[in-house]
């Protein structure tokens, strides 16, 4: 289970335009650290029925397991229950990307890996956070190999809203 609440049902991914959208933003905004560091951006979003939940990888364009830096980001149902608050959500996640990236890069030895769950809020709306080395492509596939019993079982106790 990616998503922060245990018991969130996944509903769906984030359609592919958008996560393309915000994947050229990243990867243009960061181009010059990403050409000095040898990686790019990808992004990662899954629709619950209790959440919205956006991961953005920082992966190496040379080696798949290089440990990436993971930015989890979730935001409770009751913020996108209308069109507008969808939007809004959404532009807040993107927001909020941007000023963790920028924190990274601002400090060239920066080591603050997050992996636990901490609230943190943009706009006058609550987020939540996880910043972790965990490459998500490779937990993607490795729950597909696993099948969905494996999604039921908690490996490690997180912060819950």
């Amino acid at each position: 289970m990616l998503g922060r609440k245990k018991n969130s049902k996944l509903i769906k991914t984030f359609p592919p335009e958008w996560t393309e959208s915000l994947n050229k933003i990243l990867n243009d905004t960061y181009k010059i650290e990403s050409k000095h560091s040898g990686k790019y951006f990808d992004v990662y979003g899954q629709i619950f029925d209790q959440e919205v939940l956006l991961v953005v990888s920082y992966l190496s364009e040379k080696d798949e397991y290089e440990a990436p830096i993971a930015l989890f980001l979730s935001s409770d149902k009751e913020q996108n229950l209308t069109e507008e608050q969808i939007k809004e959500t959404h532009n807040n996640l993107i927001d909020v990307v941007g000023l963790f990236f920028d924190e990274i890069f601002s400090d060239v030895e920066w080591n603050e890996f997050e992996p636990h769950w901490q609230e943190v809020s943009h706009k006058n709306q609550n987020y939540y956070y996880k910043i972790s080395r965990e490459n998500i492509n490779l937990t993607l596939e490795a729950n597909k190999l696993l099948g969905p019993e494996f999604h039921d079982v908690e490996i490690e106790e997180d912060f819950e809203q």
